[in-house]
Formats: structure tokens, sequence, C-alpha cells
């Protein structure tokens, strides 16, 4: 068993993912820890990306991050059974030495939750760009970004839930770095321009804002029972 399995969806850009393979590698300490990158049936390099190193896992979610996401996530649940799973984009960077151990130390500590580190693109920590999270919560809700949503707006979700909850832990000292064109550490490739328009944004905020309004409710219950904690307040 995975104690924690980071997923990390990517596409064209099998470069990209041995950067962020070579940091994981480079920076993990725990025996348990693993990666997989979960990659498109139809992406024009996924030959490329099964010639790497990084153990990779081809997905039927053509251009939607956040399904190839959640079919991985619920496989991994599946199959392998991990303790917690993690969450990070293709332009992630590990930084700090023992990351994992500092996660997992803390989640074992609280009795589970969501955790993040500091991308050093918020360095206040008001946007969980990466998190990791017990797999009884992704298990529980059926799913670990919103559904609907295609790329944007899962932070803000994994936000709103772990607020809710009580259940939501920001290590500062802890660097995943985030190498996002935005923060000028990148350069506009057509992946992030594809996923950063106005199109994109306002369909994923719509999905957001309809979830606030609707669902979100049964979602706070569902992690709150995975936690094992009790209800405090209406939401």
């Amino acid at each position: 068993m995975d104690e924690l399995l980071v997923l990390c969806p990517t596409r064209g850009r099998p470069d990209a993912a041995r950067e962020t393979n070579e940091s994981f590698e480079a920076t993990r300490t725990r025996p348990g820890t693993h990666i997989l990158f979960p990659v498109d049936s139809d992406d024009p390099m996924l030959g490329d990306y099964f010639a790497e190193s990084y153990p990779v896992l081809r997905q039927e979610a053509p251009g939607n991050m956040n399904r190839a996401l959640n079919e991985a996530a619920l496989w991994s649940i599946a199959e392998l059974k991990p303790k917690y799973l993690g969450f990070i984009g293709d332009d992630h960077r590990f930084r700090t030495k023992g990351w994992d151990d500092h996660f997992v130390q803390l989640l074992d500590a609280r009795g589970g939750g969501f955790v993040y580190g500091n991308d050093l693109f918020w360095p206040k920590g008001e946007i969980p760009t990466q998190i990791f999270i017990s797999a009884s919560i992704v298990e529980a809700l059926g799913w670990m970004g919103l559904p609907g949503a295609k790329h944007l707006y899962l932070d803000n979700t994994w936000r709103s839930l772990g607020e809710a909850t009580d259940s939501l832990y920001y290590m500062p000292d802890v660097i995943i770095e985030h190498m996002h064109p935005a923060g000028g550490k990148a350069e506009w490739d057509e992946g992030h321009l594809r996923v950063n328009t106005e199109a994109m944004y306002s369909h994923d905020r719509s999905v957001y804002e309809s979830w606030l309004d609707g669902s979100m409710s049964e979602d706070i219950q569902r992690v709150r029972s995975a936690l094992g904690r009790a209800a405090v307040g209406d939401h």
C-alpha cells in the first residue's frame, strides 16, 4: 500500500513532467511516497511519455485535467489503496527535502484533512495550488477535483471544504514551487494558454459558484464523516 501517492496530470509536456519527477525523487524521504503521471490517451506526445522513466497512467480524458485527476484518484484508491493522495501540476517543483515527511506527520497527528505547502506564488497560503488529502475524504466525496470543472477553481474548492471542516493546514516552510508563467517563471506555452482563457475561467467559476449554493453542504458532511468529526454549525 502506498502511504502517499502524488498524482500529476500532464499533457503535451513530457520534459516538464520529467523535471517534476526529478524534483520529487530528489526530495522525498519516505519509502511509501510515490508519484504517478496521468496522461491523455490522445496526447500526441503519448509515446514520449512512455519512453520516460517515470510512471505513466494512460487516461481517457482528452484535454480535461480535472477529469484525468478524478479518474486516476478513484482508480488509485481502488487498486493501490493509498492513505493520502496528492495533486500537483507538471509546473510544480518540490524544493524542500522531506516535504512528504512533514505532510504525513501533520495529517497523522491531526487525524487527516487537507495540507499544502508554499508555492512561492501565493506565499501567504491564499490558494492551495497543490494539495495533499486523506484518501478517505476523496473516497467519501467520490471525487478529488470539483466535478464539472475542467482545470480551474479546484484549489478554491479544497480551501472551502478544508476551512468549513477545520481540516485545512498550510505549511509555509515547505516549498513546492509553482513555475507558472503568470509569475514570470515560465513561458506561455500552448498548454498554459489553452487552460487560462476567459472562457475557461467563466466556465469553471460558474461550476464552483453553483457548488457553493448547491451540494457544498452535503460534501462538508461527507468530509466530516470521513474524518470522524462531529458537525459544528451550518453552512
